[in-house]
């Protein structure tokens, strides 16, 4: 009984994958993700920029595309900084860095929000919604816009925690 090496196979590692191995993995896979939707993202931001080119004959103005670089430095840096974040990049290795890109990506989506409240207030008195325009927030384009605004706060808050 003083032998105790039958129950030691409790404290002994086991050579296949342990749980913590197989997160890494996961979360390897969901930042290349992340960073292949840059494409399909750049993309459809150059279709919007070319929209906004033809809008000008029709009125437009440089508002537009300093709306549309805010837009589009929001979402381009929320699936950049995701997709290093995850993948364990060598860029994401310090604790500022980290930090950093964490608040920037609060502070991008911040303005967003303040942009997206400002267009929506001029969309819903043009729709009439000026009195009650919680009824304008059901229509799926409006709160849609506003969901990535919180959704990309959230996901700055969740980077600048410690992992």
């Amino acid at each position: 009984m003083s032998d105790n090496s039958e129950w030691d196979f409790m404290n002994q590692k086991s050579p296949l994958n342990s749980p913590g191995e197989s997160q890494i993995t996961v979360n390897y896979i969901f930042g290349v993700f992340c960073l292949l939707l840059l494409i399909p993202t750049l993309m459809v931001a150059f279709g919007e920029f070319m929209d906004i080119i033809d809008f000008f004959e029709y009125g437009g103005d440089g508002g537009d595309i300093l709306v549309w670089v805010l837009y589009t430095a929001t979402i381009f840096s929320i699936l950049l900084i995701s997709g290093l974040y995850f993948t364990d990049s060598k860029f994401m290795e310090s604790d500022s860095i980290r930090i950093s890109s964490g608040f920037f990506i609060i502070t991008i989506s911040i303005l967003n929000l303040i942009s997206r409240l400002h267009d929506l207030r001029e969309e819903g008195m043009n729709y009439g919604f000026s009195d009650f325009w919680l009824d304008f927030l059901y229509w799926p384009s409006t709160h849609e816009r506003l969901e990535l605004v919180f959704l990309g706060i959230i996901i700055g808050f969740l980077i600048v925690k410690k992992r």
